[in-house]
């Protein structure tokens, strides 16, 4: 599933459970490890970093330690693309301010523009997270078919409780029929027979990826897309949110006139897996 994960750590307080998971995954999938750490290094430091590393289980022939000076993000890029990483993993807080969000963080420019798949856990603390409720994002788009696959063996390797395909669709037009004062009863006919034809492709979806094991709940849910996801993951209690993010890089421009996944980005609702 992934051959070679990285982890991006510092020294916060996040860092030995950011450890403890990494070590973990790299056991469940049978992968490489590099440890990734941005910053200057010293005796105190790699005496620091030795003392986590043992404290987090991890053998000594388990990783490998990469410890450059430079801007955090645009370094642990380079490092997965000179490593061929192909899971990064790295830890986020749910929210951060306004401003923070539209300059940016370290963990929401990996999200954007890491070379490889991410994962973002949210708030680790000190514990181990298992992931019993796992969420899919469904566009139909040959990507986030790999996307759903991949999530679908993270679910069997994890014993997940539930699995979760969730399709957000609109119906064209409707918004504007509401707006210029059409009929509502008209309008809600017209939304349920879209609905009905969305939960049909998504059974045909699930069915042609001969999901098993794990029987899928299918969702669909109308409304605008990234916020009605979001909101579905809050209510559902969901532990893993996963999402298959198009080649193109989100830009700045994307942050402010909202692209789908940056109602996500902006505000986590849970631990994030990006599948590229």
């Amino acid at each position: 599933m992934f051959n070679k994960i990285g982890l991006a750590v510092t020294f916060s307080p996040n860092g030995l459970s950011l450890l403890k998971n990494a070590r973990k995954l790299a056991d469940l999938f049978n992968a490489g490890l590099v440890i990734i750490h941005v910053g200057e290094n010293n005796s105190e430091k790699e005496v620091k970093m030795d003392e986590m590393i043992i404290e987090a289980g991890l053998e000594k022939d388990g990783y490998s330690l990469v410890w450059q000076q430079g801007e955090p993000a645009d370094t642990i890029i380079d490092v997965c693309i000179k490593e061929k990483i192909d899971l990064l993993i790295a830890g986020a807080l749910e929210k951060e301010p306004l401003l923070k969000y539209y300059t940016g963080s370290v963990a929401r420019t990996l999200m954007r523009e890491a070379p490889c798949s991410v994962l973002v856990l949210v708030n680790p603390e000190n514990k181990i997270i298992k992931f019993n409720k796992i969420c899919v994002d469904v566009d139909y788009t040959p990507l986030n078919e790999i996307a759903v696959k991949k999530a679908y063996k993270l679910a069997l390797l994890e014993n997940t409780e539930e699995f979760i395909l969730v399709r957000e669709f609109q119906v064209p037009g409707l918004a504007i029929t509401v707006s210029d004062g059409g009929d509502s009863e008209d309008t809600e006919s017209k939304r349920l027979i879209w609905q009905k034809e969305e939960e049909m492709k998504l059974k045909l979806f699930a069915e042609e990826l001969n999901l098993t094991e794990i029987k899928p709940k299918l969702v669909c849910r109308y409304g605008r897309e990234g916020w009605e996801l979001q909101q579905y993951v809050r209510e559902s209690g969901s532990d893993l949110l996963v999402v298959a993010l198009p080649p193109n890089k989100l830009k700045f421009f994307d942050r402010i006139f909202k692209h789908d996944l940056e109602f996500i980005f902006s505000q986590l609702p849970c631990s994030l897996l990006i599948i590229r």
